[in-house]
């Protein structure tokens, strides 16, 4: 996986405009940085220790360095009034939607004072969270492995720890993590 990052990473360098990304890209990327987090935490070796250590700073570095890239990107597409047209995460997506609005909403007040008096960007923000939950895809699974953890759903809630054959509906992009990791399987009510 730090092969993926650091080629994506690189990629991102060296082009001008936003790459296309897998919608899976930043929950495997977060999956293996705590993976790797805990494996170095957890090595008793000194010298294994300070090298795991080493290596999961340059991780860190990158994949900061990948998303300020990016970032920056999607800032520029908004501020030239581009639409994305390449395949993005969610997490990207939902940036770019916000960063619209913000930016619509500045030059209002800009060039229009009279017209925005004051303009309450929180409400903005919380009447589409509120929008998007409603939009939120559940799906059942049945765990075929217990987890530890608890993780934390797109719709913002608290799921887990889970235990084996536990059932749970879940959003559906957790779902399929889930799913793909086969820690759950998809469970078919039809």
């Amino acid at each position: 996986m730090f092969d993926k990052i650091q080629s994506k990473w690189k990629e991102e360098r060296e082009k001008n405009n936003l790459t296309p990304m897998s919608e899976a890209f930043y929950g495997a990327m977060r999956d293996f940085l705590k993976q790797r987090t805990i494996k170095a935490k957890e090595e008793i070796n000194p010298f294994m220790k300070k090298m795991l250590e080493s290596r999961l700073d340059r991780l860190r570095y990158v994949i900061n360095d990948l998303i300020k890239i990016r970032t920056t990107k999607i800032i520029r597409m908004v501020t030239s009034k581009e639409e994305i047209t390449v395949s993005t995460t969610r997490e990207e997506s939902d940036f770019y939607i916000r960063m619209k609005k913000i930016y619509d909403i500045y030059r209002k007040e800009i060039f229009s004072p009279k017209d925005v008096a004051f303009t309450d960007i929180e409400a903005i923000l919380d009447a589409e969270d509120t929008e998007k939950d409603e939009k939120i895809e559940y799906v059942a699974v049945r765990f075929l492995i217990s987890t530890k953890d608890k993780i934390q759903g797109l719709d913002g809630r608290t799921y887990g720890p889970f235990a084996k054959e536990d059932v749970c509906l879940l959003p559906k992009e957790n779902a399929i993590g889930f799913v793909r990791r086969e820690i759950a399987e998809d469970i078919d009510f039809k």
